[in-house]
């Protein structure tokens, strides 16, 4: 009997040392192709970024100052501060690939642009919420569809958006905004969709 099952043994072990081998190749050729890459990356000339889309804060279309609150203010002075910076969104393209297009010197200066634009979408966010729940409406979607213009993943500026369309009878442009959503690249997607619906 087991003398019977030594094959058997010997099939799996067989088996077991091929698909390690396998995925153990696999893995050291993405590791390569990898480092390949960033190799390159970090001989990659500096390239001119003067000309790439910038995003300009349309600061005269807010209602800076024209309200009393706390909050606002606060948010208004980080918007402030922001319209004097580079804003770039760079969601979604890894340091390597940044380096690759405008070269490793450009790094530091792209990497501040995407955070300065991290700071823009949570600060449009908090500051159409802060509008709608003081109850300027028409300023909270102004703010809130700029974020969108600029391409927001932050969840809440779209189904804040939404809701406010829908208590306001804006139904065309709650489908707009549902297009939008749809045709997007970002991560929460489905649900912001579920919660537009």
């Amino acid at each position: 009997m087991p003398l019977m099952i030594l094959p058997f043994i010997i099939i799996l072990l067989s088996l077991f040392n091929l698909f390690r081998n396998r995925s153990t190749r696999s893995m050291k050729d993405s590791q390569d192709s990898f480092w390949e890459k960033e190799q390159r990356a970090n001989r990659t000339r500096k390239q001119d970024i003067s000309n790439l889309d910038y995003i300009q804060l349309p600061l005269h279309t807010f209602p800076i100052g024209t309200y009393a609150d706390d909050r606002l203010a606060e948010l208004e002075q980080t918007l402030q501060t922001l319209s004097s910076r580079k804003i770039l969104n760079l969601s979604g393209i890894s340091n390597t690939d940044l380096k690759l297009q405008y070269g490793a010197a450009n790094l530091n200066i792209l990497s501040d642009c995407d955070a300065n634009f991290t700071t823009l979408a949570r600060t449009l966010s908090a500051y159409g919420e802060q509008l709608a729940a003081l109850g300027h409406w028409q300023e909270a979607v102004t703010v809130l569809e700029f974020g969108i213009a600029c391409k927001t993943d932050i969840r809440k500026n779209y189904t804040l958006l939404g809701s406010l369309y829908r208590d306001h009878g804006e139904s065309g442009k709650l489908q707009e905004l549902i297009e939008t959503v749809r045709s997007s690249d970002m991560l929460l997607k489905d649900s912001v969709l579920k919660q537009l619906a």
